[in-house]
């Protein structure tokens, strides 16, 4: 078999992975907070291990194109709500969420007060004060200054844990605007409060289009020559074989 055949429909896979995830950032563009994925490309090349085919390694090596996807930590676009329970971060940080799954973070601000008066998120996951404990509020006025700090009635109560790591586009989506660490530590945030605001998705529509489009024509290209391999090239050479 043609060892390019190897290469391309890798490729081919690579793209449509690719446009998995640009169609994810697409569906998310309206989700507050919520960090699009960028997708970058890698070769993996595959060799027969054994010393004694070197002269068929040389001729069938392969070479696998593979898709992996970082996260875009840069901040979106603020929007006023004028609602005391929504909260957006300026700068780089994470607030910090208790989940059935163990700690996640987020830069979802929209908040609400659970059944049992706790601060929580949108899905319903506590919200983490400073000392690591979920954030219990009564009836009153609510309010939460630049620091993070959360007042009842003028009364402080906590202070919001916004943590941040030193390598933030390594963090994993888990779906609901959640991210785990991926086994990065957590580390003090210089990120402000802004009460009554939040971010928007930091997804660049246009930018998403002009990319879907590329990756179209990337596929398109390299459909092409898998058939170009397959078809003329192979029935070329078996009939020249032939003869």
């Amino acid at each position: 078999m043609n060892s390019g055949i190897y290469t391309a429909v890798s490729g081919m896979r690579a793209q449509m992975d690719a446009l998995d995830i640009l169609s994810n950032n697409l569906a998310n563009l309206n989700t507050a907070g919520y960090k699009e994925e960028k997708a970058f490309f890698t070769l993996l090349r595959q060799e027969m291990g054994s010393s004694d085919f070197e002269e068929i390694n040389a001729a069938i090596d392969r070479q696998k194109v593979m898709v992996q996807s970082a996260l875009n930590p840069s901040n979106g676009s603020l929007v006023l709500t004028n609602r005391d329970l929504d909260i957006a971060l300026t700068g780089d940080g994470f607030l910090t969420v208790e989940t059935p799954q163990g700690v996640r973070y987020t830069r979802n601000g929209s908040l609400i007060l659970s059944s049992k008066s706790e601060l929580t998120t949108a899905g319903g996951f506590p919200v983490l004060g400073e000392g690591g404990h979920s954030i219990s509020l009564g009836p009153g006025k609510i309010r939460i200054n630049d620091d993070g700090e959360v007042f009842l009635n003028d009364a402080r109560v906590d202070r919001l844990k916004i943590v941040n790591f030193d390598n933030p586009s390594a963090l994993v989506r888990e779906g609901g605007s959640l991210l785990s660490s991926n086994g990065g530590q957590e580390k003090p945030a210089e990120a402000k409060v802004k009460q009554g605001y939040l971010e928007q998705s930091n997804v660049n529509p246009v930018s998403a289009v002009i990319s879907m489009v590329g990756i179209l024509r990337q596929f398109e290209a390299i459909q092409k020559s898998v058939n170009l391999l397959m078809n003329d090239i192979n029935q070329k050479s078996i009939e020249r074989l032939g003869r």
